[in-house]
């Protein structure tokens, strides 16, 4: 006979609540946290030991709690957030289940002591697994602390599966770092074991938050953000470059205030910082984003790290778009990697390949009306690019006129400027060729090491990006080559008959099972053969949009990559001139396609102090 169905003990189902709520310590800090937030806190400690399993609190100058709400707040699904089930269409609080606080203490021994403005004395309550032992009267400032002991006391289960005290102290300092991004007006400090780990001060600038988290170098390398597309209101910093990891743990996204975890915005950033991180590394950010708080579904999950957009491409159109346009600003020669020089580090030597003169270069630009740099997405006209550095050089002409947005005001903080091209124009110096690899430029006060296959793969790639989204003209055959091809394929070739010709295929049935391939494509003056024909029918079978743009980025990657000059090759003067010439006329993109830097900088002053004609 099946067992009969029973309602579950008020004690189990706190205790699985717990479980969706409460994974670990850093889980209780961030809901508690919310709470104070909610209750308008100025400013939050959060102090814990052992990782926060035997001990954590949190204490804000909130408003408080009543003394007629006290055990109210010890309730499961109780909440002074929301009203009715049409208040989850906006909203605008950090907590609004009323899970938060009954699944803590459902799990742990708590004491809670809390007053407000209007109250004379506070209160004092003990919880232990979910049940009120006292309340009593105690002196307090105003606002909460919340003091944790002994999380998951009562459910060995869970606590065998939390890591090590040092691991669960990590994941509460990242839990609070995301807590100080999203709120810059809050003043935050986290302590373990009795030391300070963050300390922010709370002044509403979102470069100050950034600066105690991750440091003045890391906030001088990072671009500020700021823009909106689509009711979308972008604003924050992203680091590209060096400042790329090796994971996405550096990514903060915030909507409406509230830390999320969002794939869709990942790669929406991703694609707008393409080619600007190393292959292999991500960028980081600090992204805050305001919309209506009903186009954002924030009730997803227990722990409301997850959301859903009611229109998912809008949002990641608006991020891609606003983000590309905040790195449109600066190009390789304005915006160079630095390269300090530590004490430490063994003596720079050199050896400079030429013995002759330096050759002045007449071509240079400064100031903020420069032309912003090529993208592959736009079909811009540029000075045309010989097809490699070693046959004849094409004269440089000057670039089409373009709009270039005006570069956005440094974050709010005294830091080094980030670019060392001044106003007023001044001439650069080529020096030089080191390790058949490094062009040296002298420029302003600095010396500057050029990749040479790194710009002209730049310069290759750009080029036949912008020649892909126009027609091609291919290579016609003497002899059509007969290619057999399944049924399937056939349909795909009919449906994307234009496209193929677009890209400089002219193809014509065969029979059942073949077509006769008349001309084929060009890519840098050399046909492409009929497997790339294969190559091209397999992404569109498998993309019912047609031959995606990361697929024809791949190949033409491939193919600069094997055009371009390469490190450890002679190049003539005429050569090196050209290269340089073509990066200040064409205004490229700071990385080659693979995300390396193009350009390293060491300044004159880095130099004096290595020589120590400067004190450090």
């Amino acid at each position: 006979m099946p067992d009969l169905i029973r309602k579950l003990p008020d004690e189990v189902i706190g205790k699985i609540a717990a479980g969706e709520v409460v994974e670990r310590p850093a889980a209780a800090v961030k809901e508690l946290v919310e709470n104070s937030l909610d209750a308008g806190a100025s400013a939050v400690t959060v102090e814990i030991r052992d990782g926060g399993i035997s001990y954590l609190r949190v204490t804000d100058n909130g408003s408080g709690i009543r003394a007629d709400n006290i055990r109210m707040a010890f309730e499961r699904h109780a909440t002074s957030k929301i009203t009715s089930a049409q208040d989850l269409n906006q909203v605008g609080t950090l907590g609004f289940r009323g899970e938060a606080l009954a699944s803590i203490a459902a799990v742990s021994r708590v004491t809670c002591t809390t007053r407000t403005a209007s109250d004379a004395t506070g209160l004092r309550i003990r919880n232990e697994g979910g049940k009120i032992l006292a309340i009593e009267e105690a002196a307090c400032a105003q606002g909460t602390s919340m003091v944790v002991k002994d999380l998951f006391y009562n459910v060995p289960v869970r606590l065998g599966f939390l890591k090590k005290p040092a691991t669960e102290a990590s994941y509460v300092a990242d839990t609070v770092m995301r807590l100080i991004l999203s709120r810059p007006d809050v003043s935050f400090r986290l302590i373990s074991q009795g030391k300070t780990l963050y300390h922010a001060a709370g002044d509403g600038k979102l470069a100050t938050a950034v600066f105690a988290i991750y440091g003045q170098e890391m906030l001088r390398s990072m671009r500020e953000v700021k823009g909106n597309q689509g009711g979308v209101l972008i604003s924050g910093f992203v680091g590209i470059g060096e400042s790329g990891r090796g994971n996405r743990s550096h990514q903060s996204f915030f909507i409406n205030g509230r830390c999320m975890r969002s794939a869709l915005l990942s790669a929406a950033l991703e694609e707008a910082c393409r080619e600007r991180v190393m292959i292999g590394k991500y960028p980081s950010c600090v992204l805050h984003l305001t919309m209506p708080y009903e186009a954002v579904d924030v009730n997803v999950h227990p722990n409301k790290l997850e959301v859903r957009f009611r229109d998912e491409q809008a949002v990641s159109e608006a991020v891609t778009t606003v983000v590309r346009e905040a790195l449109r600003d600066r190009d390789a020669f304005e915006r160079p990697v630095p390269m300090p020089i530590a004490p430490e580090t063994p003596a720079l030597t050199a050896a400079v390949t030429r013995d002759r003169e330096p050759v002045p270069v007449a071509v240079v630009r400064g100031g903020p009306s420069a032309p912003a740099p090529v993208s592959f997405e736009e079909a811009v006209p540029r000075a045309a690019i010989p097809t490699t550095l070693r046959q004849t050089p094409v004269p440089i002409r000057p670039a089409a006129p373009a709009q270039a947005p005006q570069p956005l005001p440094p974050p709010a903080l005294p830091q080094e400027p980030v670019s060392f091209l001044q106003p007023e124009r001044k001439p650069l110096r080529i020096l030089g060729v080191l390790f058949k690899t490094y062009i040296l430029v002298e420029y302003a006060d600095h010396l500057l090491m050029i990749d040479q296959h790194a710009v002209h793969e730049r310069l290759l790639f750009d080029r036949m990006m912008r020649e892909s989204g126009t027609v091609q003209a291919g290579q016609e055959l003497l002899i059509p080559q007969i290619v057999s091809v399944t049924q399937r394929e056939q349909l795909v070739l009919q449906e994307n008959r234009e496209l193929l010709e677009g890209i400089g295929f002219a193809l014509e049935p065969f029979g059942e099972q073949e077509i006769s391939v008349r001309r084929i494509p060009m890519i840098l003056g050399e046909p492409q053969t009929a497997a790339f024909l294969h190559e091209v029918l397999d992404q569109l079978s498998g993309e019912p949009r047609g031959f995606t743009l990361e697929k024809r980025r791949t190949l033409i990657l491939q193919s600069a990559c094997k055009h371009a000059v390469k490190g450890g090759e002679t190049l003539s003067e005429e050569d090196i001139r050209s290269l340089v010439e073509q990066m200040l006329e064409l205004h490229v993109t700071p990385t080659c396609p693979h995300g390396r830097p193009l350009v390293v900088a060491i300044s004159h002053t880095e130099l004096d102090k290595r020589f120590k004609r400067i004190q450090h």
